[in-house]
């Protein structure tokens, strides 16, 4: 069984979410192909939740957010296999955020590894791409319904 390493890894996405459609992050790798996640990533030492996520606006979606509330919050245990197999635990943390009401999308000066682009999706068509991790699509259609708990506990 592979180790569990020790720590958590805290991490904030954020949900923006404009007239029935969320803004991504599009990523393409030689493993994954295409797929789309949240805009976000670890917290600094020293940063609050809001800090952070803004922090990670500016760098992969080139622009501040506003952040408001904490929309969910899940236990990941996520296998990576170097520098040999172990299990990270990673806390994630979606808030509700916005964009300027001028914002065009636009990839950031410091995108996410195997970012390609950033862009606006229909909620009601996310179940046709790839969405990293795979439980973010359905968590986010509930999400903008209104339906979904806060805390999930682990997520596989």
């Amino acid at each position: 069984m592979d180790q569990l390493q020790s720590g958590i890894r805290i991490t904030v996405r954020a949900v923006i979410i404009q007239e029935g459609k969320i803004l991504l992050i599009k990523k393409n790798s030689p493993a994954d192909g295409i797929r789309y996640t949240l805009p976000g990533g670890a917290l600094n030492a020293g940063e609050t939740l809001h800090q952070a996520v803004i922090r990670e606006c500016i760098e992969e979606i080139n622009t501040p957010v506003v952040a408001h509330d904490v929309l969910h919050i899940a236990d990941l245990f996520i296998p990576k296999l170097e520098p040999q197999p172990y299990i990270r635990h990673q806390l994630e943390i979606l808030i509700d955020c916005q964009v300027p009401d001028s914002y065009t999308p636009n990839t950031g000066p410091e995108p996410d590894k195997h970012q390609v682009g950033v862009e606006w999706l229909a909620l009601q068509e996310l179940s046709d791409y790839s969405i990293s991790p795979d439980f973010f699509a359905a968590l986010l259609i509930n999400l903008h319904s209104g339906e979904h708990d806060v805390y999930v506990g682990s997520v596989a």
